[in-house]
């Protein structure tokens, strides 16, 4: 009788250890889809320091926009990388009704060389970055030849790629940098069109049934207090909603371009 009940001990420990085992499966049931990917880029970084560091200390893997030559720039990259999280910068570029967009913006009255002598200058005042995004643009990046002359440069360095922020419907950035062999993505939602908390909680909730639905989505955000406060209270619990938010460097040359809402400038 000892011995029976031994091996019925026996029998309900190892079903239990297979069921608690990573890649039993009693865990392949439990574990459900794998979570959608998403990107969530912070722009507009680079000219406050505490809004940085607090969205670079945002809990997921945020992609953080740095604007090139601001007082903080070099700081919150080196920060950000530090802290594992990726950095772009988040050019300047000529939007309609003469809104400035800062120091080195791309103008469409540069001719060929100054464009990418100010890429250049751009690009080594943000160091390490892993892409670029535009920031404004709403005419520039309507121009086949400006938008040429950048995806050349970004081709160069190889390593590079680029998010069309989509601040018109008539970008055609995208579709530059797919000619010229740029890894690229396009935004899908902007979190904060209006520094609303109700209307940037409906639009993260956009993003994520988005997300849920396609994978591979992109939102844009700005390191306002109403969005940092909900970003801070929403994102630990999206893995549970079935999506994870990774570094927009995974999501690029995977989606295709198609008319979207446009923001101005």
């Amino acid at each position: 009788m000892r011995g029976l009940w031994a091996v019925c001990a026996g029998l309900l420990l190892a079903t239990a250890a297979a069921a608690a085992a990573p890649d039993g499966p009693g865990r392949d049931r439990a574990a459900g889809p794998r979570p959608q990917p998403a990107a969530l880029i912070i722009d507009d970084l680079g000219n406050q320091w505490q809004a940085g560091v607090r969205s670079i200390e945002l809990p997921a893997a945020v992609t953080l926009a740095v604007l090139p030559h601001t007082p903080y720039a070099r700081r919150l990259a080196e920060r950000a990388r530090a802290a594992g999280r990726e950095v772009i910068l988040h050019l300047p570029m000529q939007a309609k009704g003469g809104i400035d967009p800062g120091p080195g913006a791309l103008r469409l009255d540069m001719d060929e060389p100054t464009v990418r002598d100010t890429i250049r200058a751009d690009l080594a005042s943000v160091p390490g970055v892993a892409g670029v995004n535009n920031h404004m643009g709403s005419l520039l990046t309507r121009h086949p030849g400006h938008m040429t002359w950048l995806m050349e440069e970004l081709a160069g360095r190889e390593d590079l790629y680029f998010i069309d922020s989509r601040t018109t419907a008539h970008t055609v950035a995208q579709r530059m940098a797919e000619e010229q062999g740029v890894a690229s993505a396009r935004r899908r939602v902007f979190l904060d069109p209006q520094r609303d908390p109700e209307i940037i909680a409906e639009q993260f909730e956009r993003f994520v049934a988005i997300a849920q639905e396609e994978g591979g989505t992109i939102a844009i955000g700005h390191p306002y207090p109403e969005t940092l406060e909900l970003l801070e209270r929403e994102l630990p619990g999206l893995h549970d909603r079935g999506v994870v938010i990774v570094p927009a460097s995974e999501l690029v040359s995977e989606r295709t371009s198609d008319p979207m809402e446009e923001r101005q400038p």
